[in-house]
């Protein structure tokens, strides 16, 4: 009977796990896009009012907790002789998630200031808005995840039992 017990446990301690590996990848991606959309825009204010080169802007945001590498990846490509253009597709072609990563490779930094800003700017709106829309699904896919996990658990219980 002891056995069984541990392994109806153990199952359900997997079964907890599955659920919170599931939530921690949403999480990471809810808290990037979070950070490169205040990124984006603080870059086009800099470039607006401070006129700041795009080194030096790039330098203020890699010092960011969740898309920090980014930047330092695009700065690093810069320093091997790419193109800015060229650097920042690397490097957003380096980001795991599917949707943040085709806004962030559409996003194109050619061009004069004015150009550059609303790029960014347009850029950072579509990350807010995907982050809203995100947020949205993930609360009732946690239910989903959930309800399912629980139930499977609880099935591979009743069969053990």
């Amino acid at each position: 009977m002891s056995a069984k017990l541990i392994g109806a446990l153990l199952i359900f301690a997997a079964g907890a796990l599955l659920f919170l590996q599931c939530r921690r990848q949403s999480r990471g991606e809810l808290l990037f896009l979070q950070d490169m959309a205040p990124a984006l825009e603080q870059m086009e204010a800099a470039i607006r009012f401070r006129r700041l080169p795009m080194p030096d802007l790039l330098a203020e945001q890699t010092k960011r907790p969740y898309c920090g590498q980014v930047f330092t990846q695009v700065e690093q490509h810069m320093k091997s002789g790419s193109t800015l253009q060229d650097s920042w597709e690397l490097a957003a072609d380096a980001v795991p998630w599917k949707q943040g990563k085709s806004i962030l490779a559409a996003l194109e930094l050619s061009g004069d200031a004015q150009r550059i800003g609303d790029n960014l700017r347009l850029a950072a709106l579509s990350l807010r808005d995907l982050v809203c829309q995100l947020q949205a699904e993930r609360h009732e896919r946690q239910k989903m995840i959930l309800a399912l996990t629980a139930s499977g658990c609880g099935l591979l219980v009743i069969l053990l039992l």
